[in-house]
């Protein structure tokens, strides 16, 4: 049974080089596998072979390299095996048949083999297996380490002034420049400072942007480090180890690959290096979590006490936490992974299986039990309680013990990494100019490297400290598989009590870092359906401050929204505008936080209740701010300035406009002006003025514009002597002047029914009617009084 109705044929078209065929990776993908061929018959061979795969749910077959002509990037290439051809049969068999790693490091293998590849293939003379001879090997190395030339700063175009200032958006419109996104991330970074700031937007020098500091080449900004493509030491060696590893299997294979290079030493990189960073002490964890919201902290003291993997800190479950009591250190079962979009794949499929939560750790000595300090164990217990306890006192134990903030029991790894570099630059800033150096760092892998180090430090045993982390007790036979965990956890417990030590000398008063960051705000979506609860439980327990200006208190767009009685966006935007006075709380990747000091919020709402502003009485009359006002200002009447945008009425000044737009509305409601008389009766303005002097239409008092107005009712009986006896009437049509006479309705109203399709229209005579039938049926699903009325005037 096929599972497609689409028949599955491939594509071949002759090209002046061979043969080009190409097929799916698999069945339904849009991502093709190509190959070009010598000749036909090795085309024709591979797509039936590639054919019967794909049918059988199976990997494409790899064709012999002898039989290729080029390879995927379509770049000519030297007769002989291209690199890329035989590296990706390598890797389909390595990584796929023998499932070795993971889809992350066969991605990390695509990247290296394709940076290889490509430049094989763009060598003057298109390298291949056959001609990689140990000169070459040696400049593929210094191309890994040194990377290609870098392309010369960008100068500033023609025409423009260097010191014109523009905005971030006029920014990104400039030539050359780089995406609106990072140049946001390039001014939250400090390589971009505004030229002008002030209550308007922000103002950018043309020369600042076009400035080597900043501007990387003709493309615009860079969004990642600044290496010209060079590879640190590892990754060079990492993908040299890929290169001789797809050499072996080639070799294997029958092709002919020089053995010139079997003794040559990996080249070192002349690039200066980088000091060891120096272990994060326990009290600047401390000022670091000042800065961050509990979720934050309970992640970070996590990996700093624990020395937990970031990815294993966001996978603890609330059931894999013991709880011994108040006081006592507790117990942590490693076992699983979250905070990211995890991606496994079994041995020998191709599918990869993407989860927020997976079993599976680094490695299998990644699973261990950890025994908990008490300090520790108390910040754990207040989450639980805060964080995973139902209103009855259960225990969601399935809850992943790091809540999630946009998502339940989701992600977090990214929003953790950016508040920690955000916080850790803060305490960089506030430290004595000679305490901050290159060994400074506070990254999430620092907090697992520095606990290490204090087990080191403490003298604690080489295999209990290897166990605590996740590794193997030893590199030996005897260490990997005689070495085994005890089942009464003592050396864990030993660890526990000596960090215990250090915290309480650390902190006397626990782990509870009293901060002032919220974790319930419209960015924790996951959390802010029940902010006002967490934010008083927490606040309760001392570990949240309520945000305050001395006596007076801050508060955010949420408190002013509910203060005022409007929509929290538009509390938003009057804070960013001036209207409400507030200042910036805390910079975003989008914008900035701000709160406003209640005492500000509740004079405005004083304000608001004694006096209406002229915004409101124009939307509550559908007309303009600018029409209200000018009748205001034409009246004379007294109005108070609040701010640079709101003008705002006394009560009595506002019940005089409000009568005014009141009497204007019933005038509206009861006559038309002369221009739409002319429209419906389909005459001149003389015809109708003249009309109005034979009283056969009613003039009305005029509008506040000036406009002269006549009657609804008169222009209506108007349009009915004018239909005339001696037309041909139909019994089963209403006239259009008929149907208005019978209804009362405004001919507004008829059109919408009638452009909705509720009523019938039909033309008859060149004139507009609607059927019997339809306006009668209408009449009785919505208005059968009226349909009585209706039926006893057409009787008459």
């Amino acid at each position: 049974m096929t599972r497609h109705g689409r028949p599955l044929t491939g594509s071949k078209r002759q090209t002046p080089s061979g043969w080009r065929v190409s097929l799916p990776t698999r069945r339904g993908s849009t991502k093709r596998q190509t190959w070009l061929f010598r000749n036909e018959a090795a085309a024709d061979a591979w797509l039936e072979a590639g054919k019967r795969a794909l049918h059988a749910d199976q990997a494409l077959p790899m064709p012999e390299p002898g039989l290729l002509v080029q390879g995927r990037t379509g770049a000519r290439v030297a007769s002989g095996t291209s690199f890329r051809v035989i590296a990706s049969r390598w890797k389909e068999e390595r990584y796929v048949e023998m499932g070795l790693a993971g889809p992350s490091r066969e991605d990390t293998v695509d990247r290296h083999i394709k940076r290889i590849a490509d430049w094989m293939e763009h060598k003057d003379c298109r390298l291949v297996m056959e001609t990689m001879v140990r000169d070459r090997v040696k400049e593929l190395q210094e191309f890994l380490i040194r990377g290609a030339e870098r392309a010369p700063t960008v100068p500033i175009p023609t025409g423009l002034d260097p010191e014109q200032l523009v905005t971030i958006l006029e920014a990104a419109a400039l030539p050359g420049m780089a995406s609106l996104s990072t140049l946001k991330r390039r001014v939250k970074a400090g390589i971009l400072t505004a030229g002008h700031t002030g209550p308007g937007a922000h103002l950018y020098k043309v020369g600042d942007l076009y400035c080597e500091e900043v501007l990387d080449g003709p493309d615009g900004l860079r969004t990642g480090p600044r290496t010209g493509g060079a590879l640190s030491q590892n990754v060079a060696s990492d993908a040299m180890w890929i290169f001789n590893e797809v050499c072996l299997f080639a070799d294997d294979y029958g092709v002919n690959v020089p053995q010139d290079r079997k003794s040559l030493p990996m080249h070192r990189s002349d690039r200066e290096r980088k000091p060891k960073h120096e272990p994060v002490s326990i009290g600047r964890c401390a000022d670091v979590a000042a800065r961050l919201h509990v979720v934050h902290q309970l992640a970070l003291w996590l990996m700093r006490l624990l020395g937990l993997r970031i990815g294993e800190a966001f996978g603890v479950r609330v059931g894999s936490i013991i709880d011994r009591g108040e006081g006592e250190p507790g117990v942590l079962l490693v076992k699983e992974q979250g905070g990211r979009k995890m991606r496994s794949r079994k041995p020998g499929e191709r599918y990869v299986t993407i989860a927020d939560q997976t079993v599976v750790l680094k490695t299998h000595n990644s699973y261990r039990v950890l025994v908990v300090p008490s300090a520790l164990m108390d910040l754990i217990r207040t989450t639980i309680a805060v964080f995973h306890t139902n209103t009855d006192g259960s225990v969601r134990t399935a809850d992943r013990l790091v809540p999630g903030l946009k998502r339940r029991n989701a992600g977090g790894q990214q929003a953790f990494r950016a508040a920690l570099s955000a916080a850790a630059a803060e305490v960089a800033i506030e430290l004595e100019q000679d305490e901050v150096d290159a060994t400074f760092s506070l990254a999430p892998h620092d907090m697992r490297r520095s606990v290490l180090s204090d087990l080191d430090r403490f003298e604690v045993k080489d295999t209990h400290a290897r166990r605590f982390g996740g590794h193997a007790a030893g590199a030996d036979v005897h260490g990997r598989h005689y070495v085994l965990d005890d089942p009464k956890l003592r050396p864990m417990k030993k660890i526990a009590k000596r960090i215990q030590k250090e915290v309480t000398e650390a902190l006397p008063a626990g782990l509870h870092i009293p901060t002032m960051v919220s974790c319930t705000t419209n960015n924790q979506p996951a959390l802010a359906l029940e902010g006002r609860r967490i934010d008083a439980e927490l606040a309760e327990r001392g570990w949240l401050l309520l945000p305050s200006d001395g006596d007076d208190v801050l508060v955010g767009a949420g408190e002013v929204a509910e203060l005022l009685g409007i929509a929290v966006q538009e509390a938003r935007r009057r804070m960013a505008d001036g209207r409400i006075p507030s200042t910036v709380w805390s910079e975003r990747a989008r914008g900035s936080e701000r709160r406003s000091r209640l005492s500000d919020v509740r004079a405005i709402k004083a304000l608001q209740d004694s006096h209406v502003s002229i915004r409101s009485i124009a939307e509550e009359f559908g007309t303009t701010y600018h029409t209200v006002y000018q009748f205001v200002l034409a009246q004379g009447y007294e109005r108070r300035r609040i701010n640079d945008r709101e003008y705002v009425l006394t009560t009595e000044t506002a019940q005089r406009v409000r009568a005014h737009y009141q009497t204007q509305a019933a005038l509206h409601a009861r006559a038309i002006p002369f221009s739409v008389a002319v429209e419906e009766l389909g005459a001149t303005l003389a015809t109708v003025e003249q009309m109005v002097r034979d009283g056969i239409l009613d003039a009305d008092e005029p509008a506040h514009d000036g406009r002269r107005m006549v009657t609804r009712d008169s222009v209506r009986l108007a349009l009915v002597a004018r239909a005339g006896p001696e037309r041909v009437r139909r019994s089963d049509l209403y006239s259009w002047p008929e149907a208005l006479a019978l209804t009362g309705w405004s001919d507004a109203r008829l059109t919408a029914l009638a452009h909705e399709g509720k009523v019938k229209r039909v033309e008859f005579n060149r004139r507009r009617h609607v059927t019997c039938a339809s306006l009668l049926r209408y009449l009785a699903a919505e208005d059968p009084e009226l349909l009585v009325v209706a039926l006893s005037a057409s009787a008459t």
